[in-house]
């Protein structure tokens, strides 16, 4: 019997150590997101997120300042971190160190494969994030695993989006809606409009138009479709 109360008495502590250590602090109208397991609601700040692999679990809802971000580094990456085969890790099962639902302005660009946007992302020189809702913005680079909405600098790259990419080139590996570049656009799967100089898809669903438009059925100048799947 005395085993038995012992064991639940264990049992219930460990529920409470659990239960206490995944309390949330709140902070009104600003705080750092240097931080675990925080909602701010205001303005957060801080500089070079994405160095550490702790989770931080931070929720900023309003107005997130970064000073100084880690896309400065970006451009000297060999090649663009987004996933090129076709199984994407799934939005469940994915631990976000921190949810931005609001606007999020970086100095240089913010950097996390675990961090979500849903609003608007502002970067000068890149940005690379597993998912945005809205719109991600920047003057070099932009790399997002799911992107939903509009994708604008001089080059782009999503794994999994829907709606407007516009810069000097876009690549992607699926994407429905409209991609618009200066050179050219380079996607695997494509349902959609492709416009640009050079237009490449390996799974065409829609219209292409450019200087020289490749998809699965044939290549041809200035205009190329394919309506079967």
């Amino acid at each position: 019997m005395e085993s038995k109360i012992t064991f639940i008495m264990l049992i219930a502590l460990l529920l409470e150590v659990k239960g206490y250590s995944q309390i949330r602090k709140n902070h009104f109208p600003a705080a750092t997101f240097h931080q675990a397991d925080a909602n701010i609601t205001g303005v957060s700040f801080g500089l070079f997120a994405g160095l550490s692999e702790k989770h931080i679990n931070v929720i900023t809802n309003g107005l997130r300042l970064e000073l100084i971000g880690t896309g400065l580094l970006l451009p000297l990456a060999p090649h663009a971190p987004v996933y090129k085969d076709e199984n994407l890790i799934p939005l469940k099962d994915v631990v976000f160190a921190e949810k931005i639902n609001g606007l999020n302005l970086s100095g240089s660009g913010t950097i996390g494969d675990d961090c979500i946007v849903n609003g608007v992302t502002l970067g000068t020189i890149g940005q690379y994030l597993y998912a945005t809702n809205g719109a991600s913005i920047s003057i070099l680079c932009n790399v997002t695993e799911k992107q939903n909405g509009l994708q604008l600098s001089m080059f782009n790259d999503v794994h999994k989006g829907n709606g407007l990419q516009i810069g000097v080139s876009n690549d992607a590996v699926s994407y429905k809606g409209l991609q618009l570049a200066v050179i050219t656009n380079s996607v695997n799967k494509s349902r959609g409009l492709q416009v640009a100089l050079f237009n490449k898809s390996k799974d065409l669903k829609g219209v292409q138009l450019g200087l020289w438009n490749v998809n699965q059925k044939r290549k041809l100048p200035l205009i190329n479709w394919n309506f079967k799947g």
